[in-house]
């Protein structure tokens, strides 16, 4: 039993450090984003520069360093002849972008989307297996494997299953069934 416990520490420490270089890395190219107003109204051009090109050089197929640089720079523009707009989030910024349309600001729009997908993705991983334990507690003794499976995946996406109206699938499910012949 110590071994079994000594083991999975070992493996959470492991898991913890992983995360943590992840963090890491997603801060250090897309930190600067996330201070909307260092961003958009006092840092200097200097160290936005290095910035926008090591976040391009990290997603080179998505962005392009030196365009983000400029249009965070005519988006600055943009926001000192709107008094009326106030930014203080990176949802913020991609919602005053976005009613713009989707040719203007174009690398500046794909890396929020990307910063504002990440933390969302690490969520709901960690929110898939909050629900298994759950699931597990309360009905491990009487199910098998795929059972759990289906009813994790159901538990998860709540927001997809409460949308479909169960009558309708009852009703195409019996008529499938009835059409069977028996031979």
């Amino acid at each position: 039993m110590p071994q079994l416990m000594k083991s999975m520490i070992d493996k959470i420490h492991t898991e913890m450090g992983d995360r943590f270089i992840s963090l890491k890395k997603l801060d250090s190219s897309f930190g600067f984003l996330l201070d909307i107003k260092e961003l958009m109204f006092t840092t200097n051009e200097n160290s936005l520069k290095q910035r926008c090109i090591f976040m391009g050089s990290s997603y080179d197929t998505d962005l392009d360093g030196l365009e983000i640089l400029s249009e965070i720079m005519d988006c600055r523009m943009l926001l000192k002849t709107r008094a009326d707009v106030k930014l203080s989030t990176p949802e913020d910024l991609l919602r005053f972008i976005v009613q713009y349309g989707d040719d203007v600001f174009p690398n500046l729009r794909v890396g929020l989307q990307i910063l504002l997908t990440v933390a969302t993705s690490i969520a709901s991983c960690e929110r898939s297996f909050s629900k298994l334990k759950l699931i597990l507690s309360y009905l491990r003794s009487s199910m098998g494997q795929e059972r759990l499976s289906a009813l994790a995946l159901v538990s998860v996406e709540r927001e997809v299953t409460d949308s479909i109206h169960l009558e309708e699938l009852i009703d195409k499910f019996a008529a499938a069934k009835a059409r069977r012949i028996s031979l």
